[in-house]
Protein backbone atom coordinates (compact mmCIF):
# COMPACT_ATOMS: atom_id res chain seq x y z
CA UNK A 1 0.00 0.00 0.00
CA UNK A 2 1.25 3.46 -0.89
CA UNK A 3 0.81 6.96 1.24
CA UNK A 4 0.65 9.77 -1.43
CA UNK A 5 0.96 13.36 0.23
CA UNK A 6 -2.04 15.69 -1.26
CA UNK A 7 -1.13 18.13 1.23
CA UNK A 8 0.58 18.88 4.37
CA UNK A 9 0.66 22.72 4.71
CA UNK A 10 -0.22 24.81 8.07
CA UNK A 11 -2.42 27.13 5.46
CA UNK A 12 -2.98 26.89 2.22
CA UNK A 13 -0.88 28.70 0.01
CA UNK A 14 2.44 28.58 1.97
CA UNK A 15 3.15 26.44 0.36
CA UNK A 16 0.80 23.99 -1.49
CA UNK A 17 -2.29 22.95 -0.20
CA UNK A 18 -3.72 21.48 3.43
CA UNK A 19 -3.36 18.30 5.18
CA UNK A 20 -4.94 15.06 3.21
CA UNK A 21 -3.19 11.62 2.56
CA UNK A 22 -4.30 9.20 -0.32
CA UNK A 23 -3.54 5.71 1.04
CA UNK A 24 -4.18 3.17 -1.56
CA UNK A 25 -6.85 4.28 -3.87
CA UNK A 26 -9.83 4.46 -1.86
CA UNK A 27 -9.09 5.61 1.69
CA UNK A 28 -8.20 10.02 2.63
CA UNK A 29 -6.70 10.69 6.04
CA UNK A 30 -8.33 13.84 6.48
CA UNK A 31 -9.73 15.74 3.72
CA UNK A 32 -8.33 19.57 3.64
CA UNK A 33 -7.53 21.37 0.73
CA UNK A 34 -5.00 18.73 -1.07
CA UNK A 35 -7.91 16.37 -2.23
CA UNK A 36 -8.41 18.80 -4.81
CA UNK A 37 -5.59 17.78 -6.59
CA UNK A 38 -7.25 14.17 -7.63
CA UNK A 39 -8.73 14.15 -10.54
CA UNK A 40 -12.39 13.57 -10.38
CA UNK A 41 -12.28 9.71 -11.55
CA UNK A 42 -9.73 9.59 -8.53
CA UNK A 43 -12.33 11.42 -5.94
CA UNK A 44 -14.83 8.96 -7.02
CA UNK A 45 -12.00 6.06 -6.30
CA UNK A 46 -12.48 7.33 -2.53
CA UNK A 47 -14.91 5.19 -0.67
CA UNK A 48 -13.84 6.15 3.00
CA UNK A 49 -12.24 9.17 5.34
CA UNK A 50 -10.59 8.76 8.39
CA UNK A 51 -10.79 12.10 10.12
CA UNK A 52 -8.24 13.15 12.77
CA UNK A 53 -10.68 16.57 14.14
CA UNK A 54 -12.73 18.77 13.16
CA UNK A 55 -11.09 21.61 11.92
CA UNK A 56 -11.51 23.19 8.65
CA UNK A 57 -7.68 23.02 7.11
CA UNK A 58 -8.68 19.03 7.86
CA UNK A 59 -12.07 18.52 6.64
CA UNK A 60 -13.07 21.44 4.63
CA UNK A 61 -12.98 19.83 1.37
CA UNK A 62 -15.03 16.98 2.60
CA UNK A 63 -17.86 18.47 1.73
CA UNK A 64 -17.27 19.21 -2.00
CA UNK A 65 -15.48 15.47 -2.30
CA UNK A 66 -19.25 14.51 -1.02
CA UNK A 67 -20.98 16.61 -4.00
CA UNK A 68 -18.47 14.51 -6.71
CA UNK A 69 -20.09 11.40 -5.22
CA UNK A 70 -23.98 12.66 -5.23
CA UNK A 71 -23.97 14.53 -8.93
CA UNK A 72 -21.76 11.66 -10.93
CA UNK A 73 -23.59 8.79 -8.70
CA UNK A 74 -20.35 7.23 -7.11
CA UNK A 75 -20.83 5.14 -3.93
CA UNK A 76 -20.05 7.85 -1.29
CA UNK A 77 -18.11 7.99 1.56
CA UNK A 78 -17.95 6.15 4.76
CA UNK A 79 -16.36 8.99 7.68
CA UNK A 80 -14.28 7.65 10.42
CA UNK A 81 -13.81 9.72 13.35
CA UNK A 82 -14.70 10.68 16.94
CA UNK A 83 -18.15 11.30 18.19
CA UNK A 84 -16.96 15.19 18.27
CA UNK A 85 -16.27 15.68 15.19
CA UNK A 86 -18.92 14.11 13.69
CA UNK A 87 -21.42 16.13 15.47
CA UNK A 88 -19.30 19.54 14.21
CA UNK A 89 -19.91 18.16 10.82
CA UNK A 90 -23.34 17.59 11.10
CA UNK A 91 -24.17 20.88 12.79
CA UNK A 92 -21.40 23.09 10.69
CA UNK A 93 -21.26 21.63 7.50
CA UNK A 94 -23.27 19.47 6.88
CA UNK A 95 -26.94 21.13 7.70
CA UNK A 96 -28.64 22.16 5.26
CA UNK A 97 -27.23 25.89 5.40
CA UNK A 98 -23.64 25.84 4.38
CA UNK A 99 -24.22 22.49 2.36
CA UNK A 100 -26.86 20.01 1.73
CA UNK A 101 -27.02 17.67 4.86
CA UNK A 102 -25.70 14.56 2.70
CA UNK A 103 -25.36 12.48 5.89
CA UNK A 104 -29.16 12.07 5.62
CA UNK A 105 -29.59 12.59 1.44
CA UNK A 106 -30.82 10.25 -0.09
CA UNK A 107 -32.66 8.20 3.68
CA UNK A 108 -32.29 4.69 1.85
CA UNK A 109 -28.06 5.11 1.69
CA UNK A 110 -26.37 8.64 2.74
CA UNK A 111 -23.87 9.88 0.40
CA UNK A 112 -22.02 10.62 3.60
CA UNK A 113 -22.11 8.18 6.16
CA UNK A 114 -20.77 9.31 9.49
CA UNK A 115 -18.94 6.48 11.89
CA UNK A 116 -17.52 6.72 15.51
CA UNK A 117 -14.44 5.70 16.44
CA UNK A 118 -12.66 5.12 19.65
CA UNK A 119 -9.02 5.40 20.51
CA UNK A 120 -7.78 2.05 19.55
CA UNK A 121 -10.71 1.12 17.42
CA UNK A 122 -9.59 -0.50 14.18
CA UNK A 123 -10.95 -0.07 10.34
CA UNK A 124 -10.41 -2.39 7.72
CA UNK A 125 -8.73 -1.65 4.69
CA UNK A 126 -8.25 -3.32 1.44
CA UNK A 127 -4.87 -3.95 1.47
CA UNK A 128 -3.93 -3.11 5.50
CA UNK A 129 -5.44 -1.92 8.63
CA UNK A 130 -5.85 2.00 10.74
CA UNK A 131 -6.31 2.18 14.27
CA UNK A 132 -7.57 5.31 16.12
CA UNK A 133 -4.26 6.87 18.27
CA UNK A 134 -4.52 9.18 21.01
CA UNK A 135 -4.04 13.21 20.41
CA UNK A 136 -3.84 16.43 22.34
CA UNK A 137 -5.37 19.25 20.54
CA UNK A 138 -7.47 22.30 20.91
CA UNK A 139 -10.69 20.40 20.32
CA UNK A 140 -11.04 16.56 20.19
CA UNK A 141 -9.02 14.75 17.74
CA UNK A 142 -7.20 11.63 17.47
CA UNK A 143 -3.85 9.88 15.07
CA UNK A 144 -4.11 7.10 13.11
CA UNK A 145 -1.57 4.24 12.46
CA UNK A 146 -2.07 2.83 9.45
CA UNK A 147 -0.70 -0.90 9.25
CA UNK A 148 0.25 -2.19 5.58
CA UNK A 149 1.65 -5.98 4.59
CA UNK A 150 4.95 -5.27 6.27
CA UNK A 151 5.73 -1.44 7.00
CA UNK A 152 3.43 0.69 9.72
CA UNK A 153 3.10 4.18 8.91
CA UNK A 154 1.68 6.72 12.30
CA UNK A 155 0.11 9.92 11.55
CA UNK A 156 -0.44 12.61 14.86
CA UNK A 157 -2.92 14.59 13.55
CA UNK A 158 -2.70 18.08 15.43
CA UNK A 159 -1.48 17.46 18.45
CA UNK A 160 0.82 19.05 21.62
CA UNK A 161 2.36 16.61 23.83
CA UNK A 162 0.66 13.58 24.19
CA UNK A 163 2.60 10.97 25.57
CA UNK A 164 0.36 7.57 24.78
CA UNK A 165 0.67 8.57 21.41
CA UNK A 166 4.26 8.10 21.68
CA UNK A 167 3.99 5.02 24.19
CA UNK A 168 2.18 3.19 21.26
CA UNK A 169 4.49 3.79 18.71
CA UNK A 170 7.88 2.42 20.95
CA UNK A 171 5.31 -1.06 20.99
CA UNK A 172 4.63 -1.19 17.30
CA UNK A 173 7.80 -3.30 16.34
CA UNK A 174 6.83 -2.84 12.59
CA UNK A 175 6.77 0.84 12.35
CA UNK A 176 8.90 2.59 10.03
CA UNK A 177 7.83 6.02 9.18
CA UNK A 178 6.14 9.08 11.23
CA UNK A 179 4.27 11.54 9.75
CA UNK A 180 4.32 14.02 13.15
CA UNK A 181 2.90 17.81 13.20
CA UNK A 182 5.21 20.67 14.49
CA UNK A 183 3.61 23.91 13.41
CA UNK A 184 6.32 26.38 15.54
CA UNK A 185 9.62 27.00 16.38
CA UNK A 186 11.08 27.04 19.74
CA UNK A 187 10.44 30.71 20.09
CA UNK A 188 6.67 30.44 19.81
CA UNK A 189 6.06 27.18 22.35
CA UNK A 190 3.75 29.25 24.26
CA UNK A 191 1.40 29.76 21.17
CA UNK A 192 1.81 25.89 20.65
CA UNK A 193 1.06 24.46 23.91
CA UNK A 194 -2.18 27.11 23.85
CA UNK A 195 -3.05 26.01 20.62
CA UNK A 196 -2.25 21.99 20.53
CA UNK A 197 0.93 21.62 18.47
CA UNK A 198 4.38 20.90 19.21
CA UNK A 199 7.51 22.61 18.98
CA UNK A 200 10.56 20.84 18.97
CA UNK A 201 11.80 21.28 22.01
CA UNK A 202 8.64 18.83 23.09
CA UNK A 203 9.43 16.73 20.39
CA UNK A 204 12.93 15.84 20.40
CA UNK A 205 12.58 13.93 24.04
CA UNK A 206 10.25 11.07 21.97
CA UNK A 207 12.14 10.71 19.20
CA UNK A 208 14.55 8.87 21.45
CA UNK A 209 12.28 6.46 22.19
CA UNK A 210 11.44 5.47 18.53
CA UNK A 211 14.24 3.16 16.62
CA UNK A 212 16.74 5.27 14.50
CA UNK A 213 15.55 3.57 11.37
CA UNK A 214 12.29 5.08 11.45
CA UNK A 215 11.83 7.91 9.32
CA UNK A 216 10.03 11.22 10.59
CA UNK A 217 8.44 13.26 7.95
CA UNK A 218 7.27 16.81 9.51
CA UNK A 219 3.84 18.43 8.34
CA UNK A 220 1.87 21.35 9.63
CA UNK A 221 4.47 23.75 9.67
CA UNK A 222 3.72 27.38 10.07
CA UNK A 223 5.84 28.89 7.25
CA UNK A 224 7.18 32.14 9.42
CA UNK A 225 8.77 29.49 11.80
CA UNK A 226 9.95 27.09 9.16
CA UNK A 227 14.11 27.54 9.06
CA UNK A 228 13.91 28.39 12.89
CA UNK A 229 12.49 24.96 13.55
CA UNK A 230 14.13 22.75 10.73
CA UNK A 231 17.64 24.16 12.74
CA UNK A 232 16.16 23.10 16.04
CA UNK A 233 15.46 20.16 14.76
CA UNK A 234 18.25 18.96 13.18
CA UNK A 235 20.67 19.59 16.24
CA UNK A 236 18.71 18.09 18.51
CA UNK A 237 17.77 14.70 16.63
CA UNK A 238 18.86 11.02 17.27
CA UNK A 239 21.96 10.62 14.86
CA UNK A 240 21.14 8.81 12.29
CA UNK A 241 17.50 9.41 12.39
CA UNK A 242 16.44 10.44 9.04
CA UNK A 243 14.24 13.56 9.02
CA UNK A 244 12.10 15.25 6.05
CA UNK A 245 9.41 17.82 5.04
CA UNK A 246 6.34 16.55 4.06
CA UNK A 247 5.78 18.08 1.07
CA UNK A 248 2.99 17.41 -1.98
CA UNK A 249 3.64 14.68 -3.89
CA UNK A 250 5.73 12.87 -1.81
CA UNK A 251 4.81 8.68 -1.76
CA UNK A 252 5.66 6.46 0.98
CA UNK A 253 5.84 2.80 0.27
CA UNK A 254 4.24 0.57 3.27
Amino acid sequence: MHIKILGAAACAGHPGQTTCFLAGDDTLMDCGTGCCNLSERAMLAVRRVLLTHSHIDHCGFLPLLADVHASHGGPGLDVYALPETLDALRRHLFNNVMWPDYTRQPQERPWVRLIPVAVGDGVELDEGRAVALPAAHSVPGIGWLIHGAWRTLAFSGDSGLCLPFWRQLADTPSLTDVICEVTYSDERAGDAAAQGHLSPAQLLPRLAELPASVRLWISHTDPICREALWQQLQLGAPAGMLISPLKEGTLIEL
